[in-house]
């Protein structure tokens, strides 16, 4: 029951006036209108890889509108009126095909948005952190690559979150791969705004190092800091940890287990507030390809805080980082212990760093920024295939 012949003969089609093509709803409108059609299952990736476009679009002017790949209905309704159609992190299945059929029907331009390599088995299976998730979950995870893969080869073009993505992409797929990065947003800098100002500290008191994970998909990734972590609480009697979501202790971090606390995320506002509560935020990734996919989501939102960051030296981090200006970039427990180490010292530095990073993220991350987004997208977007 989804479209064509078989749609119309439907008891939603039946009587339904469908659009011919894509330039009867431009010259109905009279601008570009997106639909995206998306897995919105995962919170956060629905804010940043759907709600943000969204956003975008309705600020400089166009239309957008976006659903659940199953919500059939829904989406069909919104394709009448589409100059433009993304796939967000869809599965090759029954309604994707049959909303690409409708899509050429109406002449309508495809593109796939992805921000990490499901799309890739080999890369996806070096992510070290699948292994601590059940074999048949792993195995499944794996196995949906080629699902994903081949939604991906049926598009006209292809949208990444990170450069590295992008030449991964392009790589594999030997189609057109534009670049629409992960930014803060309208909602994101109204709460980053109403948070108390940080100033530098009349006293001494506790330092407070927090480190945000939300599943267990990041526990390899906290194990490469942990010795690092430790030999920090062992020279400062006055910090602690603040784990912000889930982690589990790494046996380096047994012993300390008194100055380490975790907070559980309860919402977008309260982990703004936990983050605007820490010091200086940590971001341990292992180095590998996948790892190299991923966005710096973790560095804009503590920035977004005025708390420094010391993140690995892995992927988008190491391109938006200016190490020992905006924040500290770590590939050695050596290199961990020294960047910690100056900040715990220093309120002063800790305070001048954060509000560097607030600035690069204003000045360079948000959608008020110039050519944020990929002129030769949006460029795509604007042109029908009449």
């Amino acid at each position: 029951m989804f479209l064509n012949g078989r749609y119309r003969k439907s008891s939603w089609g039946r009587g339904q006036e469908l659009f011919e093509n894509v330039s009867e709803a431009t010259a109905l409108f009279g601008r570009p209108t997106i639909l995206i059609i998306g897995a919105l299952d995962l919170p956060q990736c629905k804010k940043y890889r759907v709600s943000q476009k969204v956003e975008y679009f309705h600020t400089i002017g166009w239309g957008c509108h976006y659903c659940h790949y199953n919500d059939v209905h829904r989406a069909i309704s919104y394709l009448q009126i589409a100059t433009a159609l993304i796939f967000y992190r869809v599965p090759s299945c029954a309604q994707f095909g049959e909303y690409l059929e409708e899509a050429s029907r109406l002449g309508v331009k495809t593109f796939y948005d992805i921000d990490d390599p499901i799309f890739n088995a080999t890369v996806y299976a070096e992510n070290k952190n699948l292994d601590h998730i059940a074999p048949h979950e792993r195995s499944h995870l794996l196995a949906s690559a080629d699902d994903y893969r081949g939604a991906m080869m049926k598009v006209d073009a292809l949208i990444l979150s990170t450069a590295y993505l992008q030449a991964l992409a392009r790589e594999d797929f030997g189609m057109p791969a534009y670049l629409w990065p992960n930014l803060a947003d309208a909602a994101t800098l109204s709460i980053a705004r109403n948070l108390a100002e940080r100033d530098v500290d009349e006293h001494p008191r506790r330092v407070i190092i927090g480190y945000a994970s939300g599943s267990r998909a990041h526990d390899e990734d906290f194990k490469i800091v942990a010795e690092a972590v430790a030999d920090v609480l062992d020279l400062y009697d006055n910090v602690d940890l603040q784990v912000i979501g889930y982690a589990v202790m790494p046996p380096a971090l047994e012993r300390f287990k008194g100055r380490i606390n975790t907070r559980p995320f309860a919402g977008y506002v309260k982990y703004f507030e936990a983050m605007n509560s820490i010091d200086i935020n940590i971001v341990p990734l292992v180095e590998d390809r996948f790892n190299a996919c991923k966005s710096a989501i973790r560095y804009i939102e503590a920035s977004l805080c005025s708390v420094p960051t010391v993140a690995s030296s892995v992927g988008q981090f190491s391109e938006i980082i200016d190490n020992g200006k905006d924040g500290y970039l770590a590939g050695s427990r050596e290199t961990w212990v020294a960047a910690l180490g100056e900040l715990v010292n220093n309120s002063a530095l800790r305070l001048q760093m954060g509000e560097a990073a607030n600035a690069n993220i204003q000045a360079h991350h948000t959608f008020s920024c110039p050519d944020v987004i990929e002129r030769e997208l949006m460029e795509q977007f604007a042109v029908s295939n009449e």
